[in-house]
């Protein structure tokens, strides 16, 4: 959709409904109270919590942008260092007023673990870094994001879908921020990858979700045939052995590496997020535990040849499959990394 269109159009009745939403919570608040009874206690009274918390906070940065467009001269300094800050400013306000309001309402106590050496790096913000997560659930795009810039203090680079510049704020933080918008359909995804990577700083932090959207039993199937139909009969293996996760694709991470050869790479595994809205609205009357996994490969450390750089990655997606299982057993443990070599 055209920008105008977006500015114009979409992005006014957006927050049209949000606004509405506010000025109608007290009543909205109300039924959800008297409704607990018939709909799954105090779940209602919840979500409208968060969506309230959202509303609020999506509208406030939303109007936070266009001051800060208009402060830059309309536009023309976007790009300065200050200018840079007080937008990451802003999406640091958002996302953590955000996880805040979630992990409170929700009940849910998110503890990072195995991060001592990767947590240092982080926090030190001496070299930039590649981050590669695992992706299989609502909201742990919000997880990664918090932790990368309210936790260790980086500037986090995304790649977005599309069809997100629909979303007035995604739009503006979007393109005003050193993020890429990428159309799966089509486009020159690892390039622009690239692009993002080619000038990290050492506060930066390029975000990549190797698998390319939520985990499901359905995605890692079409994985599997994928790798089978370009003849990677050993990789379509490794994948068939991987019940948690679904095969990485390894573009992206090798094109953002080979860009950014003094970031150190991370990588994430987590349990625990919600694997849908439903399974997400079911767990709004219970308490909830979140572990996250971090660990950290030194840039030194990153195979340096296509090859042993593709087989490096499928043995740590399948290091963080193996932790997911044994972290759903009782007493179970992270296990190192396995690095299988072509034989």
């Amino acid at each position: 959709m055209p920008k105008l269109a977006r500015r114009l159009v979409v992005a006014p009745l957006i927050l049209l409904v949000e606004a509405v939403l506010l000025v109608l919570s007290p009543l909205l608040g109300l039924i959800a109270v008297l409704m607990a009874p018939l709909a799954g206690g105090t779940r209602a009274l919840r979500a409208l919590a968060v969506a309230v918390d959202y509303a609020l906070r999506h509208l406030t940065c939303t109007f936070a942008c266009a001051g800060l467009w208009l402060a830059g001269g309309l536009g023309r300094n976007v790009s300065s260092p200050g200018m840079q800050r007080a937008h990451y400013a802003v999406l640091r306000w958002f996302v953590s007023g955000l996880y805040r309001t979630m992990t409170r309402v929700a009940r849910v106590d998110v503890r990072i673990t195995g991060a001592q050496d990767a947590g240092r790096a982080l926090s030190a913000r001496r070299t930039p870094v590649v981050v590669l997560s695992r992706h299989a659930g609502e909201g742990d795009s919000l997880l990664v994001l918090h932790a990368l810039l309210c936790r260790y203090g980086r500037n986090p680079r995304i790649v977005l879908h599309e069809a997100l510049r629909l979303d007035p704020l995604i739009d503006m933080l979007g393109h005003r921020l050193p993020n890429r918008f990428v159309d799966p359909r089509g486009g020159d995804t690892e390039r622009e990858i690239a692009t993002m990577a080619s000038d990290l700083g050492d506060d930066d932090a390029l975000l990549i979700f190797p698998e390319g959207g939520n985990f499901s039993h359905r995605r890692r199937q079409r994985g599997i045939e994928r790798l089978e139909r370009a003849g990677h009969a050993e990789e379509a293996a490794w994948a068939r052995e991987m019940r948690h996760v679904a095969a990485p694709r390894p573009g992206g991470a090798l094109a953002a590496i080979e860009a950014a050869p003094r970031a150190d790479v991370i990588f994430l595994g987590h349990v625990g997020v919600p694997t849908g809205l439903r399974d997400a609205w079911s767990q709004l009357t219970t308490a909830q535990d979140i572990e996250m996994r971090l660990w950290l490969v030194c840039a030194k450390d990153v195979p340096s040849g296509q090859d042993e750089q593709i087989d490096w990655l499928f043995g740590w997606w399948r290091t963080i499959d193996a932790w997911v299982d044994e972290h759903q057993a009782p007493g179970g443990r992270a296990p190192e990394a396995v690095v299988r070599r072509r034989g």
